[in-house]
């Protein structure tokens, strides 16, 4: 990844935390908070793994994990760039091993790649992200985002 990709993705990661994934106190479910619920980006900087049963550590770019279980993961979060949707680049290297150790993942692509990240899902059909997003990120840093 080029470092303006890697810049931009970073930005994402943690702009998209803060505007989703609010966690302590943040509404998963309206009306039911979960106050033992962190949230964790591990970019730039790894700050939780999650351990995966023959991978090894995985870093997902957001981890919403239960403090009182242990950081079991509730939630991940994959944020993309466009040269990373591929069959080895995100299916089988990011989404399926986090799959593996989460039920809740939620996959942000940049814009203008919803339907190749669709189609990638529906022509291997051994993973499905819990939700499809798409991200744009403007000059000034801010970040858009669009539930597909």
């Amino acid at each position: 990844m080029s470092n303006s990709a890697q810049n931009l993705h970073d930005i994402a990661v943690a702009r998209i935390a803060e505007m989703l994934f609010t966690y302590p106190n943040g509404e998963f479910t309206p009306g039911l908070f979960h106050p033992s619920w962190i949230t964790y980006t591990n970019v730039p900087k790894k700050q939780l793994p999650v351990p995966h049963h023959w991978m090894g550590e995985l870093y997902p770019d957001i981890v919403i994990a239960d403090k009182d279980r242990a950081n079991v993961p509730m939630i991940i979060a994959e944020v993309e760039t466009a040269e990373d949707l591929t069959l080895e680049g995100c299916l089988q290297s990011r989404w399926k091993p986090d799959k593996d150790e989460c039920g809740v993942l939620y996959t942000f692509v940049p814009e203008g790649y919803a339907a190749a990240a669709a189609r990638l899902v529906v022509s291997y059909k051994f993973v499905f992200p819990t939700a499809i997003w798409t991200y744009g990120v403007n000059e000034k840093g801010e970040v858009r985002i669009t539930p597909c």
